[in-house]
């Protein structure tokens, strides 16, 4: 079973999905980063994968209760 990545939005929201290179079914692929829904502001932002050592605590806490459908 695939894990949840953090990712953040282009408005800066930070939430979990599951991410599988090359594959996707409920965004666009773009290089680097995807189209997708954003479940924060409900709304297609593109995203891109985040570090987790890049976020402070209350960052990583709020992603990771922020979780996409369970779709890659």
């Amino acid at each position: 079973m695939p894990d949840y990545t953090i990712v953040q939005c282009s408005q800066g929201h930070y939430f979990s999905t599951i991410w599988i290179p090359w594959m996707s079914f409920k965004a666009v692929r773009l290089g680097d980063r995807r189209l997708q829904r954003c479940p924060v502001c409900r709304r297609a932002r593109m995203v891109v994968r985040v570090s987790e050592d890049q976020l402070t605590p209350e960052e990583l806490r709020a992603a990771e209760a922020m979780r996409d459908s369970r779709l890659p």
